[in-house]
């Protein structure tokens, strides 16, 4: 594979990355799932407008949901540990290829 091919395969992941991020951005979806996470279930409401009307000290964290499942496994947190090394990794890479490219524009 020629350097001007892994120039074209690069820029055409970065383009393609940048639009998908921009469609979930424009439709929405990290709003959506912060909404979800803030969201208190029907029950969960009843019981806190019961503990206000009986006049108890009521905090909302009380009344949570805090039966959220674990999902977490070795694998999960091995896909997790590669994840962040590709960022990390993209990072560094990105702010050598910026810095090389400013160094060859700047006077």
């Amino acid at each position: 594979m020629t350097k001007t091919n892994l120039l074209k395969l690069v820029a055409l992941i970065l383009i393609f990355l940048f639009f998908v991020l921009y469609f979930l951005q424009l439709s929405g979806y990290g709003e959506y799932q912060q909404n979800k996470k803030n969201m208190l279930t029907e029950k969960e409401i009843e019981a806190y407008e019961t503990d206000i009307k009986e006049g108890k000290d009521v905090t909302i964290k009380d009344y949570l949901n805090k039966d959220k499942a674990n999902y977490e496994n070795n694998i999960s947190r091995l896909g997790l540990d590669l994840s962040y090394f590709i960022e990390n990794a993209f990072n560094k890479g990105m702010n050598a290829f910026f810095s090389m490219l400013n160094e060859a524009v700047s006077p």
